[in-house]
This record gives structure tokens, sequence and C-alpha cells, in this order.
């Protein structure tokens, strides 16, 4: 079984427990909350991801971090993605969860990565933009790459569309060497 069978079957589990208890919306909203501390904390990542430390370790300290924050279901996923030592990609599962969840509600993922931070009205006409492309509502994620000298690349599946100037200065460049 290789590694995004596994996640996505963990997403599935989650999804379908939390579906059957009727807690949907709450599962979600916790996922978005792990997902949140373990991205804002390199020191939880590290932990999630080393292999030396023991499931039980790890079980009781996910236990810890989050009991009482979240709905027992999450708990008791979290403590069995420990005892099945797979804490190592548990950032993924629960991405693939809120993936999924999206999905069933028609809402599709974009993700875009701009030059510099998109203020909230240059998001909420990206998200307009987007949404009239493909007729669904549009979930939008966005990033920051310096890299870029300016414009914005989005990803909503496999579909690409690069606004980048580093694309137009190539693409200008190959046409002036006549490539």
């Amino acid at each position: 079984m290789n590694a995004p069978e596994v996640v996505r079957r963990y997403a599935v589990t989650l999804l379908e427990s939390a579906e059957e208890s009727d807690s949907l919306d709450s599962i979600r909203l916790d996922v978005d909350g792990v997902l949140r501390s373990i991205d804002s904390s390199k020191e939880l990542g590290g932990f999630l991801a080393n292999p030396l430390l023991s499931s039980e370790v790890k079980e009781k300290t996910l236990v810890a971090l989050f009991e009482g924050k979240v709905d027992k279901l999450t708990l008791n996923f979290l403590a069995l993605i420990s005892r099945r030592r797979r804490t190592g990609i548990l950032r993924d599962v629960l991405s693939s969860f809120v993936g999924m969840v999206e999905e069933r509600r028609g809402v599709l993922s974009a993700k875009v990565v701009s030059a510099i931070e998109l203020d909230a009205t240059q998001q909420n006409q990206l998200r307009g933009h987007l949404s009239s492309y493909f007729g669904k509502e549009i979930s939008l994620h966005a990033e920051v790459d310096s890299s870029l000298r300016g414009g914005l690349i989005a990803r909503v599946g496999d579909i690409v569309f690069d606004g980048s100037l580093n694309t137009h200065l190539e693409r200008l460049r190959r046409r002036l060497v006549g490539v």
C-alpha cells in the first residue's frame, strides 16, 4: 500500500465516522485547528515525524494537547493515528480530509502563490473570477513566494493559471531568442 493510498484511507475513515455521528461541521473545525497547530509549530511537526518516539508517547502527548479542545471523535482519531504509528502522515491525512469535505460540498480548493500578500479585496476578486470560470464555489488558500518577481500562480486541481512575471519574462526571452 503506497503512502497516498494510506492517507486517503485514513481521511475517508475520519470522513465517514464524522458523517455517521452527524458531526461533520464540528470535526471539520477541529481538523482546521489541528492543522493550524501543526503548521504553526515546528516542534509539533518534528515531534510527529520523529520515528524514534514510541506511539504511546505520541498518543499521550496528542491527547494532552487537544483534550477538551476538540470533539471526542477527533481525539479518538488522533489517538488511533498514534497507535498505528502514522503520525508522520497526520498532516497529509487531515489535509486530505478537508479536501474531501469541500469536494462533497461542491467547493473547489484553489492554491494561490503570489509575489506579495494579497489583501482581502484582491482575494475576493480572485475567488470571484475562479468561481465564475469553474461554476463552483472556491476555497482560496493564499501563500507568498518572494522568488516571484510579480503576479501570481493559481492552481485548482490539475489546472494552473500562471500569471507570474517570471513566466511572462521567460516567454518574452524565448520569443526574442527565436526558440
